[in-house]
């Protein structure tokens, strides 16, 4: 998902498991939360870093493979 805010593009890891979903988001000073239009379940949260153009989702573990031990 990409999200322009202070005239900047940037973009959040929401999953491919989400992908075509309507979402609404809310944003403050401090964090991006994601849900899911029509359930409410929060896909994502993610902590606004000014000077990044990539959010990862902080709900989940950083890391390519699910259940990998690296």
């Amino acid at each position: 998902m990409t999200l322009r805010r202070a005239g900047r593009m940037h973009h959040l890891a929401i999953g491919a498991a989400h992908a075509r979903k309507r979402v609404l988001a809310f944003a403050d000073d401090t964090r991006v939360t994601v849900a899911d239009l029509t359930t409410g379940e929060v896909l994502s949260v993610h902590l606004i870093e000014p000077t990044k153009s990539y959010w990862r989702n902080q709900n989940k573990e950083p890391g390519r493979w699910p259940g990998s031990s690296t």
